[in-house]
């Protein structure tokens, strides 16, 4: 098992995050003297599933030694873009890599025993693209103060968590796809004739379960995705605000 984590988040001068921590890369961000992915890295690492690192949006001038080897990708055009390079980059140093796990780098709640969670629970099925989500009562319950933003489906709410795991070669064998979802990443229209107005019907009328939305974005995207409900909040829990900062660095203060 292979990771990639895609840090090539900037924070600009006028986002609340940069008056707070002076920081512009949001990697880079500094959590009790560590730099925030570093947690994630070592989360992973703790793993002994997980080998080899690509981090997607870092030089290694600009990032401290995080203690284990890792393959730097300069940063692209856009996150899809970063997606797509770190996985090239991966197919390229390890070509027979079948799964790898895709993180972003701002969850430094993650721990090695969540990582091991997720490829056990993810490798018990057969599927291209394993999608992490968060039940509204398991986020509220863990972190009640997170503003995390939810969709609402017949049967539940859920936010997307921000680990995930697929296949190493969908980047190769679905180059079509990349082009389509890229073409439509900023057309809101280009987005619903993708995936189908029947689709965007029923998700208005609260009709659209989980099950129903799994099978239909898989059928349109044609792709085998599954979601995987996870028990921890943490994997969703990502700093994009101050006061998600604060809560994982008290979150980090606590278990230290």
């Amino acid at each position: 098992m292979d990771a990639i984590i895609v840090a090539g988040g900037l924070v600009e001068p006028t986002d609340p995050l940069y008056t707070m921590t002076g920081t512009s890369n949001k990697a880079l961000l500094p959590i009790d003297g560590k730099p925030m992915i570093q947690y994630v890295v070592d989360a992973l690492a703790g793993s002994s599933e997980v080998e080899q690192f690509v981090i997607v949006g870092l030089t290694p001038e600009a990032c401290p030694d995080l203690g284990v080897p890792v393959v730097y990708v300069p940063s692209q055009h856009s996150l899809l873009d970063n997606v797509v390079a770190g996985f090239k980059k991966l197919q390229e140093i390890k070509p027979g890599a079948q799964l790898a796990i895709l993180s972003t780098a701002d969850i430094p709640l993650l721990t090695s025993a969540m990582v091991n969670w997720l490829i056990k629970t993810c490798t018990e099925t057969d599927h291209d693209v394993y999608y992490t989500i968060v039940e509204r009562s398991t986020m509220e319950q863990r972190f009640p103060g997170a503003d995390r933003t939810f969709v609402l489906l017949h049967g539940g709410a859920y936010c997307g968590g921000d680990i995930f795991m697929t296949r190493t070669d969908l980047v190769h064998s679905n180059q079509a796809l990349l082009d389509k979802l890229m073409d439509a990443r900023k057309s809101f229209w280009k987005q619903v004739r993708l995936v189908g107005p029947g689709l965007l019907l029923r998700f208005a009328l609260r009709r659209l379960t989980l099950a129903d939305a799994e099978r239909r974005i898989s059928r349109a995207l044609n792709v085998r995705g599954r979601a995987v409900a996870t028990p921890y909040a943490e994997m969703g829990m990502d700093v994009d605000k101050p006061h998600q900062l604060e809560i994982v660095r008290a979150e980090l203060k606590v278990e230290q």
